[in-house]
Parts: structure tokens; C-alpha cells; sequence
């Protein structure tokens, strides 16, 4: 495991430590084609917050026999957990691919404090299963070699091999081609979610029908220059757009609600949808900025989850 890796690991007083499962916010994203097995070919510029979920892992049970993996879920958005058999959490799954790659047992206690919505198009359970990775190398001392770790993470989703840096890229294929990318900016950002759960399938469904309906081509045009898109916010705006915007919008009205509250209480410089939905970001010049829109959003729409952070440099 790299150094920028390790880093993401906080130790505490106690002996446990934390990895904190930042949000990805998809700058952009461009749907490309289709693949014979259903995967979506994509072109995205990935942003991450500062905060997000928290992963917390004692070393309690190190010295227990045979498996005894123990997942306590916490939070305020705990309950969007509830209906979820602990098996299927992607915490859950990421500890036992973990523990069978390297030919141990699977021994942790871990506590995963869920501050994300989730099904959001901000890639909490991507986030959540990446900090896993990252906390159970730590934790069980192994020293898996970095290619091995994005086969592992890309094995448990798509998205999950970007969130293990946490940092800018340029993202490819079906998640699994990452570039870095130097934004050069910085920026306050708020991130509404209406609370509505849109299933990926469904929107991209939605994506198919839209661009027929339209007359439209099928896919998007790759960018030829990504360096360029993102040297500044405007080149962003002009250059780029979210094509899965209009489709999640026609499942999900609520996302042109929050889109459009932000539009006329706030003095943005982007506004657009993260992934396939329903979460709406703004980019505002600074995250003082960002915290008064917050404020407001908190308000007047208290039924809304909103959280105001930074992204960039």
C-alpha cells in the first residue's frame, strides 16, 4: 500500500484508528457506449470532499480464533441501512475478499458511521468499501502491492478503484482506467440530495430512451483534451455536462426542485448533477460560501440532507 494510502489512516488515542470515506462527486460524466456484458463505457472527472462516512477499526478481536468479523453500523443515515443483510454491505464484502486474497482469517471489529445518503450518485457504499481496503491493510499489516488492491477494489465495484486515492482523476472505461488530474482551483461545494432513491439501471435505461426520443446519437463524443476541461470552473461549464441529467430527472423531479432552489437562493459557478442522481452539487468560490448556502438549504427544505465542504487543491 502507498504512502498516500497509509496517510488516510488516523490513529486514535486508544489504539483504533479511522479511514474517512469521503464523497465522489463526478465533475462531469460522459456515457461513451455500452458493452456486450451491459456495462456502460464512461469518460468522468472525479472530485472528492473532505468529509464523508468514517470507517472506525479496533484491534479487539485480532486474537480471537478463526473469523470473527464484527460490522456496528452508526450515524444519522444509518436507517438508509437497515433493510440491508450485513453480508451484502460492501464493508462486509471488501473484509472477506480482503482476507482471501492474502489467505488469513478474517478477524475486525469495525464501525461504520454513515454520514452519506445512500443510492445518491455520490459513491458512499464505493467510498465506504474503498476505506475498508485501506483500513484492513493497516489493521492485518499486510503489504498488498497497489495493482493487486485496484483488481480487488474493482472486483467489488466500478467505482470503488477512484475512491481508494480520494484525489482528482479522470476516470475511463468502466470505472477501472484512472488518470490523476490537477484541477489548479479549489472551491466551496454544496451537495443536496432530496432523499429519493433512483436505481443506476433505471437511469441508465432512461439514458437510452431519452437520446431516441431526441433523435439524438446514441453516446457521447470523447473529449480529445480532458487537461483542458479542467483548468478552470467556466471551462468545466462550457466543455462538459452530466447526460444522465435529463433522464434522472424524468424518473426524479425533485432533482429540478433542488436544482432549481439553487439557482435562484445562491451566486454559484457550476451547478449540475453528480452520477446517475438524485444529488444536486454547486461550486461557490469558497467554502464560507458554501456554508451559507447550507444554512439556507437547511431552512427552508429541512427535509433535504445538505452538506457544504470543499473540493480541489
Amino acid at each position: 500500500m502507498n504512502d498516500l494510502l497509509k496517510s488516510r489512516v488516523t490513529p486514535s488515542p486508544d489504539g483504533s484508528f479511522f479511514v474517512t470515506a469521503p464523497a465522489k462527486v463526478n465533475l462531469f460524466l460522459h456515457v461513451l457506449g455500452r458493452r456486450d456484458d451491459g456495462y456502460h463505457l464512461l469518460e468522468s472527472l472525479f472530485a472528492f470532499t473532505r468529509r464523508g462516512d468514517i470507517l472506525h477499526f479496533r484491534p479487539s478481536v485480532l486474537h480471537e480464533s478463526g473469523d470473527s468479523l464484527e460490522l456496528v453500523l452508526s450515524g444519522p443515515n444509518v436507517d438508509a441501512l437497515a433493510a440491508c443483510v450485513p453480508e451484502d454491505n460492501l464493508v462486509h464484502r471488501a473484509a472477506r475478499t480482503l482476507a482471501d486474497y492474502a489467505g488469513i482469517p478474517c478477524r475486525a471489529s469495525i464501525e461504520l458511521e454513515k454520514h452519506l445518503p445512500t443510492s445518491a450518485g455520490l459513491g458512499g457504499g464505493s467510498a465506504d468499501a474503498a476505506a475498508a481496503l485501506i483500513g484492513l491493510s493497516h489493521l492485518w499489516d499486510l503489504n498488498v502491492p497497489d495493482a493487486d488492491l485496484h483488481e480487488i477494489a474493482l472486483s467489488l465495484g466500478a467505482d470503488v478503484p477512484a475512491c481508494l486515492s480520494s484525489t482528482p482523476q479522470f476516470v475511463g472505461g468502466i470505472g477501472e482506467r484512472l488518470q490523476p488530474a490537477s484541477l489548479g482551483w479549489s472551491a466551496g461545494i454544496v451537495i443536496i440530495n432530496p432523499r429519493k432513491f433512483l436505481a443506476t439501471a433505471d437511469v441508465f435505461g432512461g439514458f437510452k430512451a431519452f437520446r431516441e426520443q431526441r433523435r439524438l446519437p446514441p453516446f457521447d463524443v470523447a473529449i480529445t483534451d480532458l487537461a483542458s476541461v479542467c483548468k478552470n470552473i467556466e471551462m468545466l461549464d462550457v466543455m462538459t455536462s452530466n447526460s444522465l441529467q435529463d433522464p434522472a430527472v424524468q424518473l426524479c423531479p425533485e432533482i429540478m426542485e433542488a436544482e432549481r432552489f439553487l439557482r435562484l437562493n445562491s451566486q454559484y459557478e457550476l451547478l449540475r448533477m453528480s452520477g446517475s442522481g438524485a444529488s444536486v452539487f454547486a461550486l461557490y468560490h469558497d467554502k464560507q460560501a458554501a456554508d451559507a448556502v447550507a444554512r439556507r438549504v437547511r431552512e427552508h427544505k429541512p427535509e433535504w440532507w445538505v452538506m457544504a465542504d470543499q473540493i480541489g487543491e
